[in-house]
C-alpha cells in the first residue's frame, strides 16, 4: 500500500523546499493542497512545518539512530526518516507502528535498498527502552553551542549573535516562538468593521479575537481564514500585524505622491492605497511573475512597473511618500518561513546590507523635498537595519532620521495601536521582536529629505 496523500504532499513540498528553494507557505496555495481532503491538508501541514521547525533535533536523533552523519544519507531517505521521527516525536495521536509504515512506503520511491534503511533507522530508534529525553541524549554533548543549537532548533551561528545582541533569555524566548504554529492575524478591507467581520467569520467557523498589537486587526483563534469568503471577496487579507503596522509609520494619508519600491505581494501597498486614497500611488516589482500577480490583486487604480531597485528607478522623482520594505535574510519571520533558518549562512547579512543600501540610496534619489521615506526589514540583524540607515545618511546631504516614537504615540492616541506599544529604539527607529505581540520581528526607520532640498 502507498504512503497516505497526507505524508505523499508533506514529502513533495519538502523535496521542493530543498532542492528548489521553495518557500513552503507558498507551496500550500499550489495545486496539489486543493487534492486534499481537509483532514489530509491539516496533517501534511503540521508534519511539513513540524519537520522545518525541529530538523536540528530531528536530524540529531538521526544521526545517533543511524549511526552515520546525516550529510551522507541519501535526500530521498533523509526526507523520509525527518517525517517518520516528528510522528514518533511529536505526533502522538499517530500509532508508531503507522508512523514507521508511512515512512517506507514514502522511501520505496528511491528503491528497496532505500526503504529497508529508512526502517532500519527508525526500528533502532524504537527499541530503545526507555528512551532517553533529549536532555539526557545533549549530556553527552561538550561544544554548549551545539547544545543549544539541537535544543532550539536554530542554527548555532544565529544563536550566537542574537545571545550577544539580545540576551539569553530573549534568546531563549524568540527561539521559543519561532518553533511554535503561527496563529492568522487578518487585515479588514476599509469600512469593514473588525464586529461585523468577525461575526460573519464565525458564520463560516472561523473563530477570532482582538488583535494584540493593532486594534482594528483579527487573530484566528479557530478554524482556516485561508477558505473564507470575505477572503476570497477580498474583504479581509491574512497578514501579520507587524507588517500590517509598517506602512503607517510613513503617515501616508495626505501625502499625493506615493511609490512603494519592492510591493509584492501586496499587502503594505494596499494598506498605503486604503491610507491615502487620492494619492497617486505606484508599485513596483522586480520579477515579472510577481509583478503579474501583484497587478490582478491591486487592481487597475495601482499602475504595477516591473523595475529592479538596486538599480536607478524607472521613474520620475518627486515622491513624498516612500515605502521600502527590503529583501532581506528575514530572521524576523521564522515562525512562518522556517526554511529560512537552514538557508542563511553567516555572511549572508552583510551580502544583503549592501544590496540593501544600493536600493535605498536610488529610493532617496527619487525623494521629494520635504517628502519621507520608510524603511523596513523582517530582519533582526544590524547589517540590514542600524548600519544600512547609518551609511545613507553619511552619505546622503539634506538627508535626517525623523524619530518614531511620535509617530506611534500619535497612533496609540489615535486608537489604532495598543497602549503598549513604545517599541522605538534609542535612536527612535522601529524595532520588535519576534513575539513580543504575537508578531513577526522587524526594524524600521524614517529618512526625511529637507524642505529645502
Amino acid at each position: 500500500m502507498p504512503a497516505s496523500p497526507s505524508r505523499q504532499a508533506a514529502d513533495a513540498w519538502l523535496a521542493d523546499v530543498e532542492e528548489r528553494s521553495a518557500y513552503l507557505s507558498e507551496l500550500l496555495r499550489g495545486p496539489r493542497v486543493r487534492q486534499l481532503s481537509p483532514a489530509d491538508r491539516r496533517l501534511a501541514q503540521e508534519i511539513a512545518f513540524g519537520v522545518l521547525r525541529r530538523r536540528a533535533e530531528l536530524d540529531y536523533r538521526i544521526r545517533l539512530a543511524a549511526r552515520r552523519p546525516v550529510e551522507k544519507i541519501a535526500p530521498a531517505a533523509l526526507r523520509a526518516l525527518r517525517i517518520g521521527f516528528y510522528q514518533l516525536l511529536f505526533l502522538s495521536r499517530v500509532p508508531e507502528v503507522a508512523a514507521v509504515h508511512e515512512s517506507v512506503e514514502l522511501a520505496k520511491a528511491a528503491g528497496q535498498k532505500t526503504a529497508g534503511f529508512v526502517n532500519a533507522v527508525l526500528r533502532n530508534h524504537l527499541r530503545q527502552q526507555p528512551r532517553p529525553t533529549l536532555a539526557a541524549l545533549l549530556a553527552r554533548e561538550d561544544d554548549p553551542l551545539a547544545r543549544r543549537a539541537v535544543e532550539t532548533s536554530h542554527p548555532g551561528w544565529l544563536l550566537a549573535r542574537w545571545e550577544a545582541r539580545w540576551g539569553e533569555e530573549e534568546l531563549r524566548r524568540i527561539c521559543a516562538f519561532d518553533n511554535e504554529p503561527p496563529v492568522a492575524a487578518l487585515r479588514l478591507a476599509p469600512g469593514l468593521d473588525a464586529v461585523a467581520a468577525a461575526e460573519a467569520l464565525a458564520a463560516e467557523g472561523i473563530a477570532t479575537a482582538p488583535a494584540a498589537l493593532l486594534t482594528g486587526a483579527l487573530r484566528v483563534t479557530h478554524g482556516d481564514a485561508a477558505h473564507s469568503a470575505l477572503l476570497a471577496a477580498g474583504q479581509i487579507a491574512i497578514q501579520d500585524e507587524a507588517s500590517q503596522l509598517i506602512p503607517l509609520l510613513l503617515e501616508p494619508a495626505g501625502r499625493s505622491r506615493l511609490l512603494d519600491c519592492c510591493a509584492a505581494p501586496g499587502g503594505k501597498t494596499a494598506i498605503l492605497r486604503a491610507a491615502a486614497p487620492a494619492a497617486r500611488l505606484i508599485a513596483m516589482e522586480r520579477h515579472l511573475h510577481r509583478a503579474r500577480a501583484l497587478r490582478r490583486r491591486l487592481g487597475p487604480d495601482v499602475p504595477v512597473l516591473v523595475g529592479d531597485a538596486t538599480q536607478a528607478l524607472p521613474l520620475a522623482g518627486g515622491f513624498d511618500g516612500i515605502l521600502l520594505d527590503a529583501p532581506c535574510t528575514g530572521t524576523g519571520t521564522l515562525q512562518h518561513h522556517p526554511e529560512i533558518r537552514w538557508r542563511l549562512r553567516p555572511e549572508d547579512p552583510a551580502r544583503l546590507g549592501r544590496y540593501q543600501a544600493a536600493m535605498l540610496d536610488h529610493a532617496l534619489a527619487a525623494l521629494a523635498p520635504g517628502g519621507a521615506l520608510l524603511y523596513a526589514v523582517c530582519s533582526l540583524e544590524r547589517e540590514e537595519g542600524e548600519q544600512v540607515i547609518a551609511g545613507a545618511l553619511a552619505r546622503h546631504r539634506g538627508i535626517r532620521r525623523r524619530p518614531l516614537g511620535p509617530v506611534l504615540e500619535q497612533l496609540i492616541a489615535a486608537g489604532r495601536l495598543a497602549p503598549e506599544a513604545a517599541l522605538a529604539t534609542r535612536e527612535g527607529d522601529f524595532q520588535i521582536l519576534p513575539g513580543q505581540f504575537r508578531t513577526e520581528g522587524f526594524f524600521a526607520a524614517r529618512l526625511e529629505r529637507h524642505a529645502s532640498g
